[in-house]
């Protein structure tokens, strides 16, 4: 009956209709016949607010809610579901919303009457031509925009202010050294420094930043902006929109509280971001910007910008012109993660294909066996689904025009949170959740025949595949002594290190001891560190022609804030720390970076730091890059500067500061090292790059 009432609401054409029908409903009738205190505030609301109030009752949840309520807070209570009543209004509003919610509990879901073949997506290996498929994601950049879904509280991170001891949102969460959403920006100008130095062009790509108002996440969010000074980019490119709150429900059927007419409320799920990103006209926003593509992260992925995997998988949806794409890679059997696949419909019309992702918890649902892509193999023949997505703006546009809200699920949960007296409550509850993948339900392509394998390719969505470490290592949980490391900040940043073994051994012909496993990492520290600025590459193959050949022995550290270095056999038996000021370029008077060479740069050659390096008996909490050191060599390059070594050892402690417009050079006299510094009044070299016929990036040093 709720779900008729439901229906019928949706088609109303404006509040005051909607309002009309309700008062006629019997639950609503009978409740205000014998509440005469609720009945009395109707004639002091606004239109959406009375509109609530019926909804409310006519939900079945006037009763728990409204009897013997006071009237600020019937009024506080209703406010808070105002919103959420103008986004679900196409399903109904808050009945809509309650209905769908119900149903999908009692797994009343209906099902089409066609059938369907679930199959594994023929993906593109990024592998196979990374390099030509990296220059066309360069090549496309100013065609992009991108989408950070950041709403959502980080309760299992429990991250909280020292000082007010208040939850905060993961973007805050500092990682290596800077905060998740930092580094989400510190990427995206990798990609916009290496455009720079290929085209000696500026771009500054426009980024959307979906909020909620859940644990003032949206405050916090703007907070992190403002005192980055908007990552020294206009401000005017950022668009910030907050997804609304949503109540939840028991298992009873009834929404949960947390004190007297207080909803517990929560985010309803990345799914509503197409449908606010178009209502709150940021789509049209982009678009206007000449903007025709975007790329989706998530902030709690920092591994995603990895050597070339995002410019690939946008390349290849540039270049194609595709309208959806997902970056995937394998899947652990029975891995609590989503996965991709190809569902092939034969329908009246004929084979209906979409390319779309289906949750863990729905595996039974459709009839999903999570078995293993061959016998004895650990991984599942159905991909990850990472939420690193592509999608054609356009497409979006009219794919919410067919499903404002796609992937609607209802997942029951233990959550923990304190009532209005302060007491800590556990409960089952679930809230409407949607999944924004799913969008790309509703872009389903039809042909006359079946597509057989190898000719999938055709359609206008695609997956790329890339090694996992590559493509994603979340930071979800905070890790506890005996659990696993998957989704804590801990096993991402031996992921890490994996990764930068990699870059080392095989692009840099570096020597590196292999990567700790978790018992040597927990007990003695990491093996080695390896951090850089991703502007160094973030390709590497350009690292690889940056630094050449050398020796990290076990225990050391590089860290390399510095994106212009040429280093030949350096050989390191210690910590060794290079930050330059100025890591990309230069920045105006009203605080905005612009991509130049007036940048601060580093050459070692045949070079060897030798110190005492890190304190392992202290400590250290790697992953936030907090470590504490015996003996450290740090070069610290000020504004437009170099340092220049050659044939010598850095023996001992060492702090180098070399002022903006100086050049500084270390010679070896008589058993001592000397620093010479000289004026400059421009940069001495500088790497340039270019495309070549191999569709490789070469660099050749220009003076």
């Amino acid at each position: 009956m709720l779900y008729e009432l439901a229906h019928k609401l949706a088609t109303c054409i404006t509040p005051r209709e909607k309002i009309n029908f309700l008062k006629e409903h019997p639950t609503v009738e009978k409740f205000f016949s014998q509440e005469g205190e609720a009945a009395s505030l109707i004639e002091n609301l606004q239109e959406m607010q009375e509109l609530v109030l019926y909804s409310v009752v006519a939900a079945g949840q006037g009763e728990r809610l409204l009897t013997k309520a006071k009237s600020k807070n019937v009024l506080h209570l209703i406010d808070q579901l105002v919103e959420v009543e103008k986004f679900y209004s196409s399903m109904g509003g808050l009945i809509g919303y309650h209905a769908r919610m119900l149903e999908l509990l009692n797994k009343k879901e209906s099902k089409g009457p066609y059938k369907s073949r679930y199959l594994a997506p023929e993906g593109i290996s990024i592998e196979e031509k990374s390099a030509q498929w990296a220059i066309q994601g360069i090549e496309t950049l100013s065609q992009m925009a991108e989408l950070y879904p950041l709403g959502g509280a980080a309760d299992r991170l429990r991250l909280y202010d020292e000082k007010t001891n208040h939850p905060l949102p993961a973007a805050r969460l500092p990682f290596l050294g800077k905060s998740l959403l930092e580094g989400l920006i510190q990427d995206l100008q990798s990609r916009e420094y290496l455009y720079y130095k290929l085209f000696q062009v500026q771009l500054t790509t426009p980024v959307a930043i979906m909020t909620s108002h859940e644990k003032n996440n949206h405050e916090h969010i703007l907070e992190i902006c403002e005192e980055a000074g908007w990552f020294g980019r206009p401000r005017e490119m950022f668009r910030l929109f907050c997804q609304p709150l949503v109540p939840t429900i028991n298992r009873e059927g009834s929404w949960c509280l947390q004190g007297p007419q207080q909803l517990l409320m929560k985010p309803g799920g990345h799914g509503v971001l197409w449908r606010l990103a178009q209502e709150e006209g940021v789509l049209s926003w982009l678009l206007g910007l000449g903007r025709k593509k975007a790329l989706i992260r998530q902030v709690n992925n920092p591994v995603a910008n990895t050597d070339g995997g995002l410019l690939s998988f946008t390349g290849i949806g540039c270049h194609g012109d595709k309208r959806f794409g997902f970056a995937s890679c394998p899947r652990q059997v029975k891995a609590s993660e989503g996965v991709n696949v190809l569902i092939e419909t034969s329908t009246e019309q004929g084979f209906k294909y979409s390319l779309t992702n289906i949750e863990y918890c729905d595996f039974k649902k459709f009839g999903i066996h999570d078995t293993p892509e061959h016998p004895g193999s650990p991984y599942s023949k159905f991909p990850s689904n990472t939420n690193i997505l592509f999608v054609d703006i356009a497409a979006i546009a009219d794919a919410v025009k067919k499903c404002p809200i796609p992937g609607m699920l209802v997942n029951m949960k233990k959550i923990t949170y304190r009532t209005a007296e302060g007491i800590k409550k556990e409960e089952e509850a679930a809230r409407l959740e949607s999944t924004m993948q799913n969008i790309a339900d509703f872009m389903e392509e039809i042909f006359h025949k079946p597509l057989k394998e190898g000719e999938r390719d055709v359609l206008q969505t695609y997956l790329t595949y890339n090694h996992r470490r590559k493509t994603i290592s979340a930071v979800k949980r905070e890790f506890t002594l005996g659990s696993s490391l998957l989704e804590t900040p801990e096993g991402c940043f031996l992921d890490i290190l994996q990764n930068m073994r990699d870059v080392l051994v095989n692009a840099c012909h570096v020597q590196v001891p292999p990567v700790s496993d978790p018992l040597q990492f927990f007990e003695k520290g990491p093996s080695f560190i390896f951090l850089y600025h991703p502007s160094l590459g973030p390709l590497y193959s350009i690292i690889g022609q940056k630094w050449r050949g050398g020796k990290l022995y076990a225990g050391s550290e590089v860290q390399l804030q510095i994106s212009e270095i040429d280093f030949e056999n350096v050989m390191i038996d210690g910590s060794l720390f290079i930050q330059a000021e100025s890591v990309m370029g230069h920045v105006d008077g009203e605080g905005c970076l612009i991509y130049s060479e007036k940048v601060g740069r580093c050459v070692l050659k045949n070079v060897r730091v030798s110190n005492k390096g890190i304190d392992h008996d202290l400590p250290n909490v790697y992953w936030k890059n907090e470590i504490a050191r015996q003996e450290m060599c740090h070069i610290l390059l000020r504004g437009m500067s170099e340092f220049y070594a050659e044939n010598i050892t850095l023996t001992g402690d060492h702090f180098i500061e070399v002022p903006h417009g100086m050049r500084c050079c270390a010679v070896e006299n008589q058993g001592k090292i000397e620093f010479h510094f000289e004026k400059i009044e421009k940069p001495s070299w500088h790497w340039s790059y270019r495309s070549s016929k191999e569709s490789a990036i070469e660099l050749y040093k220009t003076k």
